[in-house]
């Protein structure tokens, strides 16, 4: 994927607001809601919804996944330290989204902080993000 493709994908979609708490409030928010999960605050993100045929969808969705991922740009804090401040970050696919910023995968919410996107894309585009 060249520059203008990336840009392009990530200033598509309907801008959404995430978390607008600090980063401690954020921080006690996951821990709240999934105390047993690692967290991962992030900024500059967008949520991919993924456009993939209905068999594909039924084995996703057979496996209590839903066929979206995140994608971000800035990472803020992590709590297992997999990824250092500043670093990007994409996930796997989600377990659910819920409080319209807490983005679970089945080892660790994402809190969408600030402002974002989401957007329908392919596969193959979101896993050519890099």
């Amino acid at each position: 994927m060249n520059l203008a493709d990336f840009v392009s994908v990530l200033s598509a979609g309907e801008k959404i607001d995430g978390c607008q708490l600090t980063t401690s409030d954020a921080v006690a928010l996951a821990s709240l809601h999934f105390p047993s999960h690692a967290y991962c605050l992030v900024a500059d993100w967008a949520i991919l919804d993924l456009d993939i045929p209905t068999r594909q969808r039924k084995a996703i969705t057979d496996r209590q996944l839903i066929p979206a991922l995140v994608y971000a740009l800035t990472v803020i804090q992590d709590s297992k330290g997999r990824f250092p401040p500043g670093d990007w970050v994409r996930t796997t696919l989600g377990v659910s989204f819920t409080h319209d910023c807490l983005f679970r995968t089945k080892n660790t919410v994402y809190v969408l902080m600030g402002t974002g996107r989401r957007l329908h894309t392919d596969l193959d585009i979101a896993l050519s993000l890099c």
